[in-house]
């Protein structure tokens, strides 16, 4: 499936382009004036110039090839830009309006209208009731929210407002994004088509799913199954309770369903079930490393404590600590302190310089017992030394050993491990900040290798 036209347009018409920066409108034109790809036009019935742009009337006023329009007008307004639309050749159509299905019955029967309408044309939509589109990776941004970092993790959205809370939440935290996608209502393209599209494109790594209801549940499952052999697909499902069912189905008109039945689908289709936002973004992250041949993890620290959390939180993940090699125990030994431990979690205590992550993170690389690494930093005691010298250590031994083995990192020091963790994301290693994260990482990794029958040790 290609929906290049939502993501890679040549020609971009914000239907209700606004000179008001009160309006949705306003926001949207001015976030799309810096896309680069195509040319943007703004549609306005009242003004001839929005934001320095000159307007249309009319989408079918401009004289240039559209494949994408960004429809906030109005509601009594939408049905008619959509035929505007349509009679224009446009492919594809985002309606940021609410007000259709997720009101009830006859908002439903509205959106079928429009949908009818629009596949009258050979068009496509995204929405109604949603937040729209963005492409990262050539500055698109067709929402009226803030830029998400540039990054590799697909994100899908049923909420616009919970997905902008999290694209706002992952700049805070610099976790990168390659598009976000605020599906709304899902009245025409839903989940299952935009996974499949997703499956194929390479900027993105990994595909994330925030749920609240699916309408085909056996589209989605033939989809998913597919498409996990190919990429991983993490999803966090909302409205387990009764409670929660009752408001997503107010929310978005979808209907939750019985949560039993939502897990036994994702288990069947090999999408990796999240439990929080933070437990999706931290599956996602780690899919910048290889899938790993097995489940046994080698973990190496400079403080006891985090070692020991880690080890439990992989032990809860049903991962397993490797059985190290005496040949790589024996290596430890010749360079680290006496009162160092050096079966796995090795610890190397908190005197450890970069030069001690290196050797190690080299050893236990090299050691046929070990499938994963995870690498982890506390603030350092000793004077001169940075986290930054630490991150070094570990790229340099990946570098050097060169072997596919997934790495992960865990630098606890807050702002004092920023550049190292900003170093070890420039080279493709995500870093966290909780042992439960880092666990979750491997696991996605481990789960994954298992969708794509590269695990080699069951």
């Amino acid at each position: 499936m290609n929906l290049d036209y939502f993501f890679k347009p040549k020609g971009i018409a914000v239907i209700g382009a606004s000179n008001d920066p009160m309006k949705l409108g306003y926001e949207v034109f001015k976030n799309l004036k810096k896309y680069k790809e195509g040319k943007v036009y703004p549609v306005n019935v009242k003004d001839e110039v929005v934001q320095g742009v000159k307007a249309y009337k009319n989408v079918k006023d401009i004289p240039d090839e559209v494949d994408l329009a960004i429809i906030v007008v109005p509601k009594r307004f939408v049905k008619q830009s959509i035929i505007d639309c349509g009679e224009k050749g446009v492919k594809g159509a985002v309606i940021i309006t609410a007000g259709f299905g997720e009101t009830g019955e006859e908002g439903k029967k509205e959106e079928r209208e429009l949908v009818e309408i629009a596949h009258r044309y050979g068009m496509r939509l995204i929405g109604p009731n949603c937040v729209g589109v963005m492409n990262t990776h050539n500055d698109m941004n067709a929402t009226f929210i803030m830029d998400a970092k540039k990054g590799s993790i697909a994100f899908v959205s049923q909420s616009g407002a919970l997905g902008a809370g999290i694209v706002y939440k992952t700049v805070k935290e610099g976790i990168g994004f390659s598009k976000f996608i605020s599906v709304g209502n899902m009245a025409d393209l839903d989940f299952a088509e935009l996974m499949e599209y997703l499956a194929d494109t390479e900027e993105d790594r990994a595909i994330a799913l925030y749920i609240e209801g699916i309408k085909d549940g056996r589209k989605f499952i033939e989809v998913a199954k597919r498409v996990t052999k190919k990429k991983p697909v993490i999803a966090l499902k909302a409205g387990k309770s009764e409670s929660g069912a009752r408001a997503a189905s107010s929310h978005t008109g979808s209907l939750a369903g019985s949560w039993k039945i939502y897990e036994a689908a994702f288990k069947q289709s090999g999408v990796l079930i999240a439990e929080t936002i933070d437990d999706m973004l931290s599956m996602a992250r780690a899919f910048t490393q290889p899938l790993p041949k097995g489940k046994r993890v080698a973990i190496m620290t400079n403080a006891g404590g985090p070692g020991v959390l880690t080890a439990d939180q992989i032990d809860k993940r049903g991962l397993k600590l490797a059985d190290l090699e005496e040949e790589t125990i024996e290596e430890l030994r010749s360079f680290l302190p006496p009162m160092a431990a050096v079966k796995n979690p090795v610890d190397m205590i908190a005197s450890a310089r970069g030069e001690d992550y290196y050797r190690t993170a080299k050893a236990l690389l090299q050691d046929p017992n070990v499938d994963m690494l995870i690498a982890i930093c506390v603030v350092p005691t000793f004077a001169g030394m940075t986290p930054t010298e630490h991150a070094e250590g570990v790229i340099r031994a990946i570098k050097e050993v060169n072997n596919g083995k997934p790495v992960l990192g865990l630098f606890m020091a807050g702002y004092v491990s920023e550049k190292a963790k900003e170093l070890l994301e420039e080279n493709g290693i995500p870093s966290y900040e909780r042992p439960e994260d880092v666990a979750a990482g491997a696991y996605a990794l481990v789960q994954q290798a298992r969708n794509a029958g590269v695990l080699e040790d069951e």
